[in-house]
């Protein structure tokens, strides 16, 4: 049986019979990579497959200390999505990393090179969550399009906003996995997480500076945050990466959709609640583009999209406290 590093209490076995499952499907499928000739270097990746396998121990052990209200879910999560981790084919190391949910497989890259702040190996473990993140909040995810297709059905949706919806959550799906997954390689490399500088992209924003601290996706930062505050016991939070911080926290639950729409639908501002997730789809769209996967006009009007949802969220922004038991306070 698989030996933890780490003290997971009650769920040890569960998990060293999980780790032992991982290793299994793990190995075979590499050393089915090696014989496809898709391994450029076999003593190299294999290391990193290694490292790769103790990630997700890693990770669990830090969501096991840092959420135990949650744990549950991403723990079965985990087991259930995830039964293999591969290195990428050779030729498809131009990516960070992928999920292929139908294998329950992840790819991580083995040649990633060193940020400013982190070493390759470091942006491979950062990666490793990220994929993990998704598959953690897939749980909320096939929620969202539960609901598109629910109001497609009675009417209320066009097929264009039904899915500018499902964008603008799977902005926020990007963003909370990238927000949590820096926060766990920080800590576990005995790093202190940068603080937010400004960046330029000059095909996004007309080329004015955001704010981030992501290794990627740092577009998506700011729009992330400006929901964040949207949300009661969230918006009276000024430092923004604490802000962004518990709106990821919040992800982390299967229930985390159904919350917001309570939340929002309570406070009868269902109508500011749609065109503020449609602005955040659009300007995942616009990410989307800046990389060559949707149509380029997203990014000629990224900057209007922020504008827009910006003056939305201000005002939309919530200083109350959280709903406790169905009390208003």
């Amino acid at each position: 049986m698989y030996n933890l590093k780490y003290d997971f209490k009650q769920y040890n076995e569960v998990m060293s019979v999980y780790m032992d499952v991982l290793v299994e499907k793990s190995t075979a499928q590499f050393q089915q990579q090696i014989r496809n000739g898709q391994v450029r270097n076999s003593e190299h990746d294999a290391d990193a497959l290694a490292g790769g396998i103790e990630n997700i121990e890693e990770y669990l052990y830090y969501n096991f200390q840092k959420s135990p209200q949650t744990f549950n879910h991403i723990l079965n999560s985990t087991m259930n999505k995830v039964k293999t981790i591969s290195v990428l084919p050779k030729e498809e190391r131009g990516i960070y990393g992928r999920t292929e949910v139908e294998n329950q497989m992840i790819f991580i890259n083995p040649d990633l090179r060193s940020s400013k702040n982190l070493t390759g190996e470091e942006r491979t473990r950062l990666y490793m969550a990220h994929e993990l993140g998704h598959v953690i909040n897939d749980g909320w995810m096939k929620k969202v399009i539960e609901y598109c297709n629910q109001n497609i059905r009675q009417g209320r949706l066009t097929q264009e906003h039904a899915q500018l919806i499902y964008d603008g959550f799977s902005m926020l799906d990007e963003a909370t996995t990238q927000d949590r997954a820096e926060d766990f390689v920080y800590e576990f490399s005995g790093k202190r997480r940068p603080q937010l500088a400004f960046y330029k992209n000059g095909r996004l924003f007309d080329g004015q500076p955001y704010q981030s601290n992501f290794d990627y996706y740092g577009e998506l930062q700011e729009p992330a945050t400006m929901f964040a505050r949207t949300l009661r016991g969230i918006g009276k939070e000024e430092n923004d990466m604490i802000a962004l911080r518990m709106l990821s926290s919040r992800a982390l639950s299967p229930n985390f959709f159904n919350s917001v729409l309570n939340e929002y639908s309570r406070d009868g501002q269902m109508p500011s609640f749609i065109k503020e997730v449609q602005y955040m789809g659009l300007l995942k769209r616009a990410s989307y583009a800046n990389f060559g996967y949707e149509d380029p006009s997203y990014l000629y009007n990224s900057n209007r999209y922020l504008q827009n949802l910006r003056s939305v969220t201000a005002q939309m922004r919530d200083y109350r406290e959280p709903f406790v038991d169905g009390i208003d306070r």
